[in-house]
């Protein structure tokens, strides 16, 4: 199955609840993900908005995951590794509230810490917080991604290595984020299947992925362009992930947002027609590819 949606409230969305962003996702945009974002501080999210939330996602099988707040450090001092816990925590309850699947963090900065160190404490702090969820009776899982610059923790070799000592943790696998941190190494087919070969340990039955074009130089992100403008093409990711069935969640991080998820799902549905040589084709439907 492939999942498409955006990451935030859609722009083209007048009302600016995330209430108002699921239905219209759903109802207007015809697409089945969303990523609610909780990036730039936590509000309290009133019972009804969320009970809305998650029953109408349930009704029309929109799924649906949050990203915690952007600042947020699993690698630094006690007090702001408490004040880390605190902000996820608060992320997660409402994730839980809305029946979202995954919690969305940026892990954590090498500050002064080596990268074994600096892995060291993520993988002692995100046992910590699994532990803390156990306990709260919160279903939704941790879901580290990837970042884009050198001095955040945060290769894709680090967040594999931090999923596979830590039970329920997860990869988010921002492709943006790894182009850029990469200087430029995801353009042709063999550079996304090497993305999933390294996953594999992992037995991952579902990958979350952000999808954006992106401005960087000498391996640090600068910020997120239109698909279009970046210079990390996303058919070759489509072909790869049709060729093996994959169970995908794409979520566009464009600055364009629902425009950019649109351009996705056309590319789905462009492979699709390729592939079984018919003048239409459904993102929903993969029953003639696979």
């Amino acid at each position: 199955m492939i999942r498409i949606g955006q990451a935030g409230i859609p722009l083209s969305c007048k009302g600016r609840t995330n209430k108002d962003g699921i239905i219209y996702t759903h109802a207007v945009l015809d697409l089945n993900a969303i990523e609610i974002q909780f990036v730039r501080g936590l509000y309290v999210m009133p019972e009804e908005e969320a009970k809305i939330i998650k029953d109408y996602s349930e009704e029309n099988d929109i799924e649906i995951h949050v990203h915690a707040p952007y600042y947020i450090n699993l690698a630094g001092g006690t007090e702001e590794t408490e004040m880390s816990f605190g902000k996820i925590m608060r992320a997660a309850q409402m994730a839980d509230d809305i029946g979202a699947k995954t919690i969305v963090i940026h892990p954590g900065f090498y500050g002064e810490n080596s990268e074994k160190k600096t892995l060291k404490l993520i993988i002692k702090h995100s046992k910590k917080l699994t532990g803390m969820l156990k306990k709260e009776k919160i279903k939704s899982k941790i879901g580290i991604e990837t970042m884009g610059k050198q001095k955040v923790f945060g290769t894709l070799d680090e967040v594999i290595e931090v999923c596979k000592n830590v039970k329920g943790v997860l990869p988010v696998i921002d492709l943006a984020h790894i182009h850029a941190r990469e200087n430029g190494s995801l353009k042709k087919r063999e550079d996304f299947e090497r993305i999933f070969e390294k996953l594999k340990p992992l037995r991952l039955k579902h990958y979350l992925m952000h999808v954006t074009g992106v401005l960087y130089e000498n391996g640090n992100e600068f910020y997120h362009l239109p698909i279009k403008r970046g210079d990390m093409p996303i058919a070759p990711l489509i072909e790869i992930i049709l060729d093996n069935n994959y169970n995908v969640t794409l979520i566009s991080e464009s600055p364009l947002l629902e425009h950019d998820a649109i351009y996705i799902r056309l590319q789905v549905e462009k492979a699709i027609m390729k592939r079984t040589e018919k003048e239409e084709a459904y993102y929903k439907d993969l029953s003639e590819v696979v």
